[in-house]
C-alpha cells in the first residue's frame, strides 16, 4: 500500500484541491478529506471529483486536522490510498433524524450487496466500516447503534464532522458533495491487507460513582446526580465548589462509564447557570457513572499505540481524535511529541478532530478512535 498526501491552507476550494493534489502523478484507488470551516466543502467535494472522477471519496468538515503526524488548523488536508489491497464500497443516507434500526440495517445490506456477499456468510474480520457524520445531529448515538447492530460483528470506527467550535453547521463530503445531516459509510473488504481498530483514552477511572437521577437524553443534558444539582454533585466527587469547576477540570476528570469491560468518556459540554450539565454524548436516567483521573497524553498513546509497530509500522492509519483532547494537547503544547508517536507507527496517516467518535455501536468523546491498515508485506 502506498499513499499519496497534500495539504493547503489556502481557503478556495479548488485552489486548495490544486495545491494539495498538483504533484500527485497517480490516481489513487481511494480518497480521504478533512476541511476546516473556513472552506466550501462542495467546492472541494467537486475539485476532487473532478480531478479524480470516479474515484471514491470521502470526509469531512472537522476541528483541527492530520496528516502524517502533523496537527494543523484552519487547513485542507487529503490522502490517496493506492495498490491498497481493498476493495471499497461506499454510501450515504440524509435525513438522520429518523434513523432507526430499520434503516441501519437496510444501509449495512446494502453494503454487503454491492459487495456481493451475505452478511451471514461473512468473516467479519475480513471488513472494517469507517462512518462520517454530522457533528449536529445529536443522533449519533442512534445512527452507530443501528448501523452496528446491521454490520454482523464488523468493527465500526468513525467521528463527528466539526466546524472549529462554531457549532453552526458540519458538513460530511461524499463522491462530489458536502451535505449536512448525512452520515457516510465505507465498507472496506481485505484482499491481503489487514485492519486493525484501536481505541485510545489517557483516563482511568476514581472511586467516586455518580447515579444520574433527572436528565433530558436528547439534548444531551443532565440535572441530578443522586438527586442533587449535577454540577453540584460532580464538583463535590472532585473535592470543589461547583464555581471552581471550569475547563481544566472537565479535561483532567471527564464523566466515564463502563461498558462490557472498557471504560468510555462522556465529556463535559457545559456548566449551566442552573448547575445541570451539558454533555457532548446523551446520557440516561439511571446510569451509574465514574470520575475519571488524567494520565499524560504522550505516555498514554506512546503504550496504546505500541503495538502496531510490530512486524515494522503499519501501512497507513486513519484517525478519528476528539476535539477536547485537541484542546488539551494544544494547551500542553504536546502536539510534536504526539505527532512524534503517530509517525513510529505509521509509514502514513490523516485524520480529524471530531465532535464525538464512533466505535462499533458506541458514540464516546474526549477518545481516539483508529483503524490501521497493513498490507500483506506489513502483516505478514
Amino acid at each position: 500500500m502506498r499513499t499519496l498526501e497534500g495539504s493547503s491552507l489556502r481557503t478556495e476550494g479548488a485552489a486548495a484541491v490544486e495545491e494539495a493534489t498538483g504533484e500527485w502523478t497517480e490516481t489513487p484507488e481511494m480518497i480521504f478529506v478533512f476541511c476546516s470551516s473556513q472552506h466550501d466543502g462542495d467546492a472541494v467535494a467537486g475539485a476532487l471529483e473532478e480531478r479524480f472522477p470516479g474515484v471514491p471519496t470521502v470526509g469531512c468538515s472537522t476541528a483541527g486536522e492530520h496528516l502524517g503526524g502533523r496537527h494543523q488548523r484552519n487547513s485542507l488536508v487529503v490522502a490517496g490510498l493506492c495498490e491498497t489491497g481493498v476493495d471499497w464500497v461506499v454510501e450515504s443516507v440524509e435525513g438522520l433524524a429518523s434513523f432507526d434500526d430499520a434503516r441501519g440495517d437496510a444501509l449495512a445490506r446494502t453494503l454487503f450487496e454491492r459487495h456481493g456477499v451475505d452478511p451471514e456468510t461473512i468473516d467479519p474480520d475480513e471488513f472494517v466500516a469507517l462512518l462520517f457524520v454530522d457533528g449536529l445531529c445529536r443522533v449519533e448515538e442512534r445512527v452507530s447503534s443501528a448501523l452496528a447492530e446491521g454490520l454482523a460483528g464488523v468493527a465500526l470506527a468513525g467521528g463527528s464532522a466539526g466546524d472549529d467550535l462554531a457549532f453552526e453547521r458540519t458538513t460530511v463530503i461524499h463522491n462530489g458533495t458536502a451535505a449536512e445531516d448525512r452520515a457516510t459509510v465505507v465498507l472496506a473488504r481485505s484482499r491481503g491487507t489487514k485492519f486493525r481498530v484501536l481505541k485510545h483514552q489517557h483516563f482511568t477511572t476514581k472511586p467516586a460513582m455518580l447515579a444520574v437521577t433527572r436528565a433530558e437524553p436528547a439534548a444531551r443534558r443532565v440535572y441530578e446526580f443522586d438527586g442533587y444539582p449535577a454540577a453540584e454533585a460532580y464538583a463535590r466527587a472532585l473535592g470543589l465548589a461547583p464555581d471552581e469547576l471550569g475547563t481544566s477540570a472537565s479535561f483532567s476528570h471527564p464523566i466515564m462509564f463502563r461498558c462490557e469491560g472498557e471504560n468510555y468518556v462522556r465529556s463535559i459540554q457545559t456548566i449551566n447557570d442552573d448547575l445541570s450539565i451539558t454533555f457532548y454524548c446523551a446520557i440516561e436516567e439511571g446510569m451509574v457513572l465514574q470520575v475519571g483521573s488524567h494520565h499524560e497524553m504522550e505516555e498514554a498513546l506512546e503504550s496504546d499505540l505500541d503495538t502496531l509497530r510490530e512486524p515494522e509500522p503499519v501501512d497507513f492509519l486513519l484517525g478519528f481524535n476528539c476535539v477536547l483532547r485537541a484542546l488539551e494537547a494544544t494547551e500542553r503544547e504536546s502536539w510534536d511529541a504526539l505527532g512524534a508517536v503517530v509517525s513510529s507507527v505509521s509509514r502514513a496517516s490523516i485524520g480529524f478532530d471530531t465532535y464525538g467518535e464512533q466505535l462499533n455501536g458506541l458514540h464516546i468523546n474526549q477518545t481516539l478512535v483508529a483503524v490501521a491498515f497493513s498490507s500483506e508485506r506489513s502483516a505478514a
